[in-house]
């Protein structure tokens, strides 16, 4: 049987006292797979997913211990230098602008063109 295309990644975080997914955003994923390996081919990270933005095109991934934010519209990517646990991402995610410190990641695209 394949598996569920929503997944509820917000299940997957200690219920007391976390904080709740950041307004605009849901950790109620359609598709998740597809997404991912998308992320993957976009910044050669391994990711795993964390939000994604409602009604919008940005979506906030893990790979190994570090946080990134991806833009699908405008394909750019940021390195997320002041989260590092989930409670900590939906906390400064909930700040709205400047709860994020971001580092833009180099375009992963580069070294494919002449």
């Amino acid at each position: 049987m394949s598996p569920p295309a929503v997944a509820d990644l917000s299940k997957d975080a200690p219920s007391s006292g976390s904080p709740p997914v950041p307004k605009g955003w849901t950790a109620k994923l359609v598709n998740p797979k597809t997404v991912q390996t998308m992320l993957q081919y976009s910044t050669g990270l391994t990711a795993s997913l964390e939000l994604a933005e409602d009604k919008g095109s940005r979506y906030i991934f893990l790979s190994g211990r570090d946080y990134y934010l991806w833009n699908t519209a405008s394909e750019q990517g940021w390195h997320i230098l002041n989260v590092k646990s989930r409670d900590e991402l939906y906390s400064n995610v909930a700040k709205g602008k400047g709860g994020l410190k971001l580092e833009e990641l180099k375009d992963y695209g580069d070294d494919l063109e002449g």
